[in-house]
């Protein structure tokens, strides 16, 4: 409902998974963005300003803790959904500090991508609705 009006943007190094994804998402979202590690997908989110990110965790040259860390301190709203084979304590630890908004597990599973995914969409798109009726308030 909400997802084909939001741009994602799909940060994943391995290439079979970053193809399935993109296929996947640009089915159903307004536009997507996709980078093969952190380094890209930083450059990425500073040019295209996606209204979602997901991204893997294990990436060469930047993680995606540390990129989302970056991320949260451009943006400290930025809904990021972590994409990952990777259940460590330590792993979620750190996103929940990074107030990461979802944690969806590989393998793939649609039911958990979708929910999660769709979650973040109704959330972006209710912040963008109350932000609207605040500034008409204003007006």
């Amino acid at each position: 409902m909400y997802l084909e009006e939001i741009s994602i943007l799909y940060v994943e190094d391995e290439q079979e998974t970053q193809e399935l994804i993109e296929e996947i998402l640009s089915h159903v979202c307004k536009e997507v963005f996709v980078a093969s590690d952190g380094v890209e997908g930083l450059k990425m989110y500073e040019q295209k300003q996606p209204d979602i990110v997901l991204s893997d965790i294990v990436m060469p040259h930047m993680d995606g803790i540390a990129m989302c860390t970056k991320i949260k301190a451009m943006n400290p709203n930025q809904l990021i959904a972590l994409f990952t084979a990777y259940n460590e304590p330590a792993f979620k630890e750190q996103a929940s500090q990074l107030k990461i908004d979802s944690y969806i597990m590989k393998p793939f599973d649609d039911k958990q991508f979708f929910n999660a995914l769709n979650y973040l969409a109704m959330a972006f798109h209710t912040d963008l609705n109350v932000g609207k009726k605040i500034l008409e308030k204003k007006i």
